[in-house]
Parts: C-alpha cells; structure tokens; sequence
C-alpha cells in the first residue's frame, strides 16, 4: 500500500505541475513581451504569490550570499516553466524536428552523446537526464544565451533542478528538488537556502549548430519533441529578443564594450576571466591571448566544441557560451578579445 501511494502522489503532483504551467505559461510570455515594449525597471509586475517568502519560506534569517531583494521575480509560481524528468531521445537519423542550423546543447560523456535544441528548451529550460549512468541535469537560460551543464549528485544526494522561477542578473534560478536551495545558473552555485555556497560539479557542454554536431557525430542521440507536454516546438520564440538590445531584468553592471547579445565563450582562469568573440574564433578557428606573460590558447574544433588551453599551467578549460551582457554582469573585471 505504501508503494501504491507513493506512485499516486507522484503521479498526482506530475499532473498538477502540468495543469498549473498552462495557467502560468500565458502571464510569463505577456512579462516577456512587456521587456520589449517598455523599459526593464518598467517590465515589473507584482504576482499573488510571493515565491521566495510564500514558496521557499525566505526571509532576512535565510543563509545565503545573494540579498533577496536582487532576486527578482519572473513568473506567477516556482516550475512556471516545467523541466523535462523523463526525456525521450532519438538517433541522429530520425531527428527530422531539426534543421541544420537550429542550435543545440550537445556533450559526450563516459562514450555516450547526446544533443538538446534549444528551440524544445526553450520551453523547459531544464533537462534532468541520466547518461551512461549518470545523473546530470543540462540548464539553459535563453535570456542569457546560457547551457549549463552539472551533474545531480549533489553533496551526496541524487536531485532534479526545477525552474524556481525567479532571476537574478536576468539569468535563470534554478533549485533543487531535496534541499530547495536556490542555484545561480551561470555560476552553477548555491545562492539562498541550505547549500548556499556550495559549487555543483560541472558538466562540459558543447553549443553549435546542429548540423555540425551531427556531421562530427551521427551516432548522437537527440532530444525528443515526445516530452509529455503539448507545446509548439517548431518556431523560435527569443529571435526577436536576441536581436534587441533590450534586457530582461535590471543588471548590476553593464558595458558598452558590445552589443549585448553578442554571443562570447567565458572563461573561468586561475586568476581572472577572459572571453572571446564567437565570431572571431568562427574567423580564426585558434586565437592566441597573453594572460600575465603567458600564452593561452583558445580553439574550435570541428564539432564545435571550444577549449583554451593553458600549456604553461598544464590546463585545458571549457567556457560558457553565453551573451556579453551575461558574462560582463558576472564578471566585470574580464578580458575581452575580439
């Protein structure tokens, strides 16, 4: 009996994320729209749940490394944008959902690869999946421009990471399902909550076109349209909002140095931060910088992959590919090559 109860109430609370993202879905894209038509600050809006205190049960006691006040709200109620649990993929052969030039969210791991549009996580932002073993959860804030990928086990334990439906800097708050800690999306750390402070342990993902994943690797497995919700994955909902100059939410610092959604790999070194142009090292292929009188090298490979690599320090890095605006609000003091 206590098995049949437990599958109940799970099946009862998959049911009800389903019923309530509908409800929900309407007011985040008429929020989305508004940052289009009128100034961020302006783009604010006030919900009937207050998800950081009626939710999480934040309040000024709650550890945490971020103030609440910067956490801004962006949706009616936490997995307003509901996360995949149970992925469904196909071969590379019988992905006819994609176009060559849709982008994905691709990676190798342990032999195994796998491939995620972008346009399907648009609607999700997060993908909780298992890879040759392993639990990993791929995140992607398409307001930032950002995949992010980490594995699950998380101090010890085994969790799914939920949209919490709030941003910070404009880029995704995730949270974990056991602690209900919330996680910065491109930092990949713990912000407010129990495990405020502590570092997931990354996943290297790979952002490309689809065409040039599949071409280096046709044994990819591809991420179903078949997700369990009925959603319109054919069309490409953020175009306009990466051509416009215009941000989701206020940022705690910005730069002219770029147009802000131009599209840069950010690098986490030793000591300090670099990012490069995606264009220049589409034009290049290999770009050379000098960091502290040292030579660091960042390539493309043919699949799309990006590296540096720090001979000298005997380091090979993997980026976030992001947008400039991202990468400089998080990391103002960066180098920039382009």
């Amino acid at each position: 009996m206590l098995t049949s109860s437990v599958l109940s109430l799970d099946k009862n609370r998959k049911q009800r994320r389903i019923l309530m993202t509908a409800v929900c879905r309407s007011r985040y894209l008429a929020i989305v729209l508004c940052a289009f038509i009128m100034a961020p600050a302006a783009a604010q809006q006030v919900f009937d749940t207050d998800i950081l205190v009626d939710t999480f049960g934040f309040d000024e006691h709650t550890k945490k490394t971020v103030p609440l006040h910067l956490l801004r709200q962006g949706c009616s109620a936490r997995d307003c944008i509901p996360s995949i649990d149970s992925p469904k993929f196909v071969a590379a052969n019988d992905a006819d959902h994609l176009a060559d030039n849709d982008i994905v969210i691709a990676l190798t791991w342990k032999g195994e690869r796998r491939a995620y549009p972008t346009k399907i996580i648009d609607h999700h932002e997060i993908v909780n999946d298992v890879i040759a073993g392993t639990p990993i959860a791929i995140t992607w804030c398409p307001l930032c421009g950002s995949a992010v990928g980490v594995l699950r086990d998380v101090e010890g334990q085994i969790t799914e990471f939920g949209v919490s439906g709030m941003l910070y800097n404009s880029d995704l708050v995730t949270y974990d399902r056991t602690t209900g800690t919330l996680w910065d999306q491109i930092g990949a750390i713990g912000i407010v909550g129990p495990l405020t402070g502590v570092k997931l342990d990354l996943v290297p993902v790979t952002m490309t076109r689809w065409s040039v994943w599949r071409d280096a690797h046709p044994d990819t497995m591809v991420l179903s349209t078949d997700t369990g919700f009925a959603e319109d994955y054919s069309r490409d909902r953020y175009a306009k909002y990466r051509e416009s100059e215009r941000i989701f939410m206020p940022l705690s610092a910005t730069s002219n140095a770029l147009h802000p959604k131009t599209v840069v790999y950010g690098f986490t070194l030793h000591d300090g931060t670099l990012a490069v142009t995606e264009t220049l090292l589409e034009e290049n292929r290999s770009v050379d910088y000098e960091v502290d009188g040292r030579v660091v090298t960042m390539s493309l490979s043919d699949d799309g992959s990006v590296r540096l690599t720090d001979q000298e320090a005997g380091d090979t890095i993997s980026p976030v590919r992001l947008f400039w605006f991202a990468w400089y609000t998080f990391h103002p003091d960066t180098d920039l090559v382009k």
